[in-house]
């Protein structure tokens, strides 16, 4: 990745992966930083899960429009665990829009996810490793409730929030072996 001395990403270096390919988290932020203490620690305290980055990020003031991580995660799940790059951008008309048409094709428009997402100025997007990524879905789900945004899953759509992503990894959980 290609990072300055301070682990910010460099403008222009790095191509934005798509959002279809990727679980898009909807933030609640202005800027394109990453809270990493508060995402620590509600990794550990709600997802029994150690949350880290492979290189350490020193933000100051100045707002970002984009940034980049490599997180790693590591849970009592054996499968839910792994290294997966994360970008943060500003919030585009086609991710509301996604998030909308979303809502609707799941009959889920009582949910109102699809307004939260409206109030998200950022968007950080989780590029998964393959179609069932435990470890991508556990970020993306931290990142959601420390973000305070609903969460768009690649290929079908699919939105949800916090409660339904720990529901889902709580019901397909797999022991280490």
């Amino acid at each position: 990745m290609h990072l300055d001395p301070r682990g910010l990403l460099l403008p222009g270096s790095l191509t934005p992966p798509g959002r279809s390919a990727t679980f898009t988290v909807f933030a609640q932020r202005s800027d394109a930083t990453l809270p990493i203490e508060a995402l620590k620690r509600q990794a550990l305290q709600f997802f029994r899960t150690r949350l880290g980055l492979t290189a350490d990020k020193a933000y100051g003031d100045d707002p970002l429009l984009e940034d980049a991580a490599r997180i790693v995660v590591a849970g009592e799940d054996a499968t839910a665990r792994g290294t997966r790059l994360v970008y943060g951008r500003p919030t585009r008309p086609e991710d509301l829009e996604a998030a909308e048409a979303a809502e609707r094709a799941t009959g889920a428009s009582a949910s109102g996810l699809s307004l939260l997402a409206r109030r998200c100025r950022t968007v950080w997007l989780v590029v998964p490793s393959s179609g069932d990524d435990r470890a991508a879905v556990t970020i993306a789900a931290i990142l959601a409730s420390v973000l305070l945004g609903p969460i768009l899953a690649p290929g079908d759509g699919r939105i949800f929030g916090v409660r339904t992503a720990r529901l889902d990894l709580e019901r397909t959980a797999r022991p280490y072996r």
